[in-house]
């Protein structure tokens, strides 16, 4: 366990990391709405119910109802939390709350993935300065930093990715 004091000071030693994630949800929070509801969130939706509809007890057939031949090869990984938290908040599957939420879920994995960019390039050169420009490069990329709100799949996969490589550069490390 970490003690108390050293992780204030960790907080402390890196605060322009939490300067720029404050920044990024404030500007995130602002542009929620600014973002396109896009034609393939029902099947989107739909994969991701799947998982929990099985654990319910919907058995194999759930696959068969579901699943045509080309959704089979999307994963479920971001897709089931969303509905997840959807079922929780009552929400029905229409309207602008779902895809508010939706969008406000989503980007922020995307944000946790520019946080994990600063702590490998942190760890890769000892520099918080060249960490932080890291984090802003991967966050500040148009086309993706727009996608990060509506695209389900690609924004994620990046983020959980940059987490797969800090994590694996830490497990070697050691």
């Amino acid at each position: 366990m970490i003690p108390a004091a050293s992780a204030a000071r960790r907080l402390r030693r890196h605060w322009a990391l939490w300067a720029v994630c404050a920044v990024f949800l404030l500007a995130g929070a602002r542009q929620l709405d600014d973002y396109m509801i896009l034609v393939d969130v029902g099947t989107q939706r739909a994969i991701g119910m799947v998982p929990l509809d099985y654990l319910a007890g919907g058995g194999e057939r759930v696959f068969d109802q579901v699943f045509v031949p080309s959704d089979r090869y999307y994963g479920a990984v971001l897709e089931t939390p969303l509905v997840l938290v959807e079922r929780i908040l009552g929400l029905d599957g229409r309207g602008r709350d779902l895809q508010l939420i939706r969008h406000l879920l989503t980007h922020l994995f995307f944000l946790s993935g520019g946080v994990f960019c600063y702590l490998l390039a942190y760890r890769l050169c000892g520099s918080r300065a060249l960490a932080l420009v890291a984090m802003l490069l991967f966050l500040l990329h148009p086309r993706i930093y727009a996608q990060s709100f509506s695209n389900t799949k690609d924004p994620p996969f990046l983020a959980a990715f940059m987490i797969a490589l800090y994590f694996t550069h830490r497990a070697f490390r050691r």
